[in-house]
């Protein structure tokens, strides 16, 4: 569950806050004048998403060495099939958090 808190809230009710994103896995979106800041997210999703961006970065540099005197055609392709398998993946990946 995602809730909004201001900063000065969650500097006064940090300990709760920690609680409910460690314990419940609650995600706290931190607001500064009604604008979003921060966000609070359980250390196991951040975790995640490191490894993701590792695995993704991973792949371009692959890719990248697999275009090289590649017609722009099929590199084209190749980004539309890429795309298509992301998607699928990642509806996948919501289904089985269900």
């Amino acid at each position: 569950m995602v809730k909004k808190i201001s900063a000065v809230k969650a500097r006064q009710n940090l300990g709760q806050v920690m609680n409910e994103v460690a314990l419940r896995g609650d995600d706290y979106i931190v607001e500064r004048a009604g604008k979003p800041l921060v966000a609070i997210i359980p250390i196991e999703r951040y975790e995640e998403l490191e490894r993701d961006l590792d695995a993704f970065f991973n792949e371009v540099g692959l890719f990248r060495s697999r275009i090289r005197g590649v017609e722009s055609k099929d590199i084209d392709q190749a980004i539309k099939e890429g795309v298509r398998t992301a998607k699928s993946e990642e509806l996948k990946r919501l289904k089985r958090k269900r």
